[in-house]
């Protein structure tokens, strides 16, 4: 199933009967800022179908609302950005039938009641903080193979570095990315150090990194009195923060299938159905982390150093109270105490915060995205 991208240039018309006319039966209006619009959701689970369903409600029943921000230079990501939160402008799902069809995709159809409102004030929220925060870097290095033959141009990364890059992201150019480079991040995905991979990101400015494998095996077979070679691709990509190398998600792609008279064909083939299915999960899952980041929500990690550990059994109940901060996991080792910060606010507010708190001996030295350090005299 391929996710549907629109282009600034997109008309009234495009974006409401060829998104999802075929899946949207009918639009309601029921009154204040609800619309009710009948769609069919399609996805490889039961809950992907209810999740695109929901999706195409909302796009669908703020159709006028898409239009009016059309030819904004960021639509593509404002619109994006906005639809990874759909769930939350559905007031009612009803679901009419759910069915596999005989190529095994889920279908279901619904009755979804969508706030108009949410979706216009969400909106304005993403255009403030685009315009304040700027466009996320990112880095892509997906290791693939074909058999044991390692492929300098990957399709895999390709297909999620156009999709990105459609999307309105910044990335690093993979031509900038040394041979040295190139041996070390490929060693890293190898032995699961997403650390050292992590140094690479950041040294490119790349506020998130994209790493994974993808592989594609197979061999020679027959279609009838046809010889031709039959090729099975997998993958596995992960996404990560550069700042603290927090793992966002972990995608493991079905098995797909390519059979050509050419065995590179049939590779390719297998290896290029694998980044269709991989490439929208992967933009997914960064839209709803960006999403998270711009408001101030999720993690912020605090790295004090010179801490004693009387310190440190006194530093954990000291942040738990700080304003704003939902729970704290702090590790101790070596004087030093890294606390892992649940939080609604943006690193930058949370520092200012603890500041304000006048924890005792803590003086907070350097701020960055999601990083604050600072530093303890020790006792």
């Amino acid at each position: 199933m391929r996710t549907r991208l629109w282009s600034v240039p997109v008309l009234a018309a495009l974006i409401i009967s060829a998104a999802t006319v075929a899946n949207a039966q009918t639009l309601v209006k029921k009154g204040g800022n609800l619309v009710e619009v009948t769609v069919v959701g399609q996805g490889e689970t039961k809950e992907e179908a209810i999740s695109d369903a929901k999706r195409k409600a909302v796009e669908y029943g703020a159709g006028t609302t898409v239009y009016s921000q059309s030819k904004t230079r960021d639509f593509v990501l404002e619109k994006d950005t906005v639809l990874t939160r759909s769930a939350g402008f559905v007031q009612a799902f009803d679901d009419i039938y759910a069915r596999q069809t005989v190529d095994d995709v889920w279908e279901v159809k619904a009755r979804v009641t969508v706030s108009i409102k949410g979706i216009e004030d969400t909106w304005g929220v993403v255009r403030n903080l685009l315009k304040e925060k700027g466009h996320p870097k990112i880095m892509v290095f997906i290791k693939e193979m074909i058999g044991k033959d390692l492929i300098e141009n990957s399709t895999v990364q390709t297909r999620i570095e156009n999709l990105l890059l459609k999307n309105g992201f910044l990335l690093v150019n993979r031509e900038q990315i040394k041979a040295i480079d190139r041996k070390a991040i490929a060693a890293a995905i190898a032995d699961d150090n997403p650390a050292k991979i992590q140094a690479i990101a950041r040294r490119f400015g790349a506020q998130l990194f994209v790493t994974g494998t993808a592989n594609a095996t197979g061999g020679p077979t027959r279609l009838g009195n046809i010889r031709a070679f039959a090729y099975e691709a997998e993958a596995n990509v992960k996404c990560f923060r550069s700042d603290t190398a927090q793992l966002l998600s972990s995608i493991p792609g079905a098995a797909t299938r390519g059979v050509q008279r050419v065995w590179r064909s049939a590779a390719k083939q297998s290896l290029d159905l694998q980044a269709q299915t991989i490439a929208p999960k992967v933009r997914r899952d960064i839209l709803r982390f960006w999403m998270d980041a711009l408001s101030g929500g999720g993690e912020v990690k605090l790295e004090v150093s010179g801490v004693s550990f009387e310190q440190y059994i006194a530093l954990e109940e000291a942040i738990k109270k700080v304003e704003g901060v939902k729970s704290v996991n702090v590790e101790y080792d070596s004087n030093i105490a890294t606390c892992s910060v649940q939080t609604t606010l943006s690193a930058k507010a949370l520092a200012i915060k603890i500041v304000k708190a006048k924890i005792k001996g803590l003086k907070v030295v350097g701020v960055s995205q999601n990083v604050i350090r600072a530093k303890m005299p020790g006792e």
